[in-house]
């Protein structure tokens, strides 16, 4: 046949796209994006669609963050025949937090082929089992002695020292600070620390990240009267450096942290009532002039999130004059693309974001101010939203955080609620459906409602916090009963993988722990104290002794210590020791060892709270 321009251009084409490597993509992980009830401790295997350069394997290139637990170091493996990554952590991740995988585009095939867009995925991790009901544990004062109102209008639960428990950086709106307090690992918390911003700037959302890459959390803050976005990057010991305050102008409502790039590094996307603003990062902390994003007519509220299963974060904006919700589609690159906009209903004062439904896709939760009532705006996974299904709450609901209330593994609800000083708690039936709906108290103005393990016993609590009276009321999740079981206490705690619910006792299901990795065994108490970890035939119904219940039966056993080898070790200065501790495979099934710590402390010992293992 001869030959014509047409079939010679057609040869070149098909040559070219012969000698173009394979489009380089990630096609699945473990765990799956948006999965619930994950174990603190649980490996991350990324599989690609083709063998993986090792020398793009690195910790910059291939992150994994808690929300309140901050960056998780590692380490990283890849698998028989280079088409998977294994990153086993080297802590835990907090029970009932946000974990988040980042995957830059900077990791490549050994074709060469880049991973266009990076990719991204998130789960939340598992609660212990409870009751679901909780009391009032102790109230905490943001004001300093003597001082008028601050207005408090909530906090960033993100652990600044790493010490592995949960602090408080409160943004208050009329001090224009942020005050920082510790917390002792034990739930207390201790003396603030006040980091301010210049006077009438009026910070209000908050957001916390590791956004110049050091290892520790950092926090952003947007603030409504100053038009801008503030950076307190860590100073490596656990406090706060000064702010740097970036102009984005208009008054600014909503904050997310996001690698909207896929370099490796977070970005802030922040909304002014006019625009999204999105501040990409230069990798140290500091950030390259805004960008402008149009998401609906008055932008407010503000959330990042996947939703539309190409491992990219999207933007779900709620904007306040229209009364809805608008998706905009990340390409990994920078760029938005609007896909859908629904009515919420209300006034979109705040969002969260989860797959309430168990169907893999990530849904929206809208607290509207204006007509008392939380909305369900539910995902299609193709970048679409449902229309909203709408719940009850108190008046003027301006905050709403969702999470697993009673350790079911379902996302529930609570929305705080200004004009009726409480928050509403919402119970997920399973399929997204909620009911069975309680209220707890702050004292005037609930205006942000936080889900956090803030004692560290594994299962959920939720601290208020009340805007005018500048408190925050921290309500405790009150477990089952557990009478003849020495509970865990300031003085001596034992925890596996930050549980520390007394699995195995009195109903309490035991730890289960899969062969081929390892469990975290943290014992905590007094700092400089020393420490020893027995085990034995569990004793259900301990018996007394001056220094707790005992739990064990003889014959005991040394298991470990705070220094492997010797017979005592020594909690550190933070009153923690933790050890990873590997689980060999092929043990038998059903294998059985029940733990429990005694601690030293300034005038006596302590006993902690058994926790029985089957592997």
């Amino acid at each position: 046949m001869p030959s014509t321009p047409l079939l010679r251009l057609a040869a070149v084409l098909v040559g070219l796209a012969a000698a173009a490597p394979a489009q380089f993509t990630v096609t699945a992980t473990s765990p799956a994006n948006n999965a619930r009830g994950v174990s603190p401790a649980e490996p991350v295997t990324i599989t690609f669609s083709q063998p993986v350069h090792p020398l793009t394997v690195t910790p910059q290139n291939i992150r994994l963050a808690g929300r309140w637990s901050g960056p998780v170091p590692g380490t990283l493996s890849i698998g028989p025949g280079g088409t998977s990554v294994t990153f086993r952590p080297s802590r835990p991740l907090f029970a009932t937090e946000i974990a988040t995988l980042s995957v830059s585009r900077a990791v490549a095939s050994t074709a060469a082929a880049p991973l266009t867009g990076g990719f991204h995925a998130a789960w939340w991790v598992d609660a212990a089992p409870s009751t679901g009901t909780f009391v009032l544990d102790h109230v905490v004062d943001y004001r300093n002695a003597g001082e008028g109102l601050i207005r408090t209008y909530g906090f960033f639960a993100g652990d600044v020292d790493r010490d592995g428990s949960p602090d408080m950086s409160s943004t208050n709106e009329v001090s224009f600070d942020v005050r920082l307090m510790k917390n002792d690992g034990c739930g207390h918390f201790g003396p603030k620390v006040v980091s301010s911003l210049p006077t009438g700037t009026e910070p209000s959302p908050n957001e916390g990240g590791d956004f110049n890459g050091d290892g520790w959390i950092d926090l952003a803050t947007g603030n409504q009267n100053g038009g801008s976005v503030a950076v307190f990057l860590n100073n490596g010991a656990g406090n706060y450096l000064p702010p740097t305050v970036t102009p984005i102008g208009g008054s600014v409502h909503g904050l997310a942290v996001l690698d909207a790039d896929a370099d490796g590094d977070l970005d802030i996307a922040a909304t002014n009532q006019s625009d999204i603003v999105l501040l990409r990062n230069n990798g140290n902390g500091t950030f390259l002039p805004p960008v402008l994003l149009q998401g609906g007519n008055g932008e407010w509220a503000l959330q990042a999130g996947d939703a539309n299963g190409d491992g990219r974060p999207d933007l779900f904006c709620g904007a306040a004059w229209s009364q809805d919700v608008t998706l905009l589609l990340g390409n990994g690159a920078g760029g938005f693309t609007p896909s859908v906009t629904r009515s919420c209903g209300g006034f979109p004062w705040q969002m969260a974001l989860g797959d309430v439904d168990g169907d893999g896709n990530l849904d929206c939760v809208v607290a509207e101010a204006t007509n008392g009532r939380a909305a369900v705006l539910r995902g299609d996974g193709l970048g679409g939203l449902l229309p909203a299904v709408s719940y009850p709450v108190g008046s003027n609901p301006v905050s709403v955080d969702i999470g697993d209330l009673e350790g079911d593994d379902d996302l529930d609800i609570v929305v705080a609620s200004f004009s009726n000083g409480n928050a509403t708690l919402l119970r997920n039936d399973g399929t997204g459906t909620f009911g069975n709906a309680s209220t707890i108290a702050a004292s005037s103005a609930g205006s942000c409602a936080v889900i956090v393990d803030h004692d560290r016993d594994g299962d959920t609590d939720v601290i208020l916090v009340d805007e005018l009276d500048d408190k925050g009321f921290v309500w405790r999740q009150d477990g089952p009963g557990t009478a003849g079981v020495q509970p865990p206490t300031c003085d001596a705690a034992l925890r596996i993988n930050s549980f520390a619910n007394r699995g195995g006792f009195a109903g309490a299901l035991p730890h289960h722990l899969p062969g081929d990795r390892f469990a975290f065994v943290n014992v905590s108490g007094q700092p400089g104290q020393l420490v020893a970890t027995f085990f034995g035939v569990p004793l259900p119904a301990g018996a007394p002794t001056p220094w707790g219940l005992l739990n064990l039966a003889a014959p005991l056993d040394l298991f470990f210590s705070g220094f492997l080898g010797d017979p005592l070790g020594a909690l550190d200065a933070n009153g923690e020791t933790m050890i990873p501790v590997p689980i060999p495979p092929g043990l038998p099934t059903g294998l059985t060892l029940t733990l429990q710590s005694i601690v030293s402390t300034p005038t006596n010992l302590a006993l902690g709270n058994p926790e029985q293992i089957v592997f």
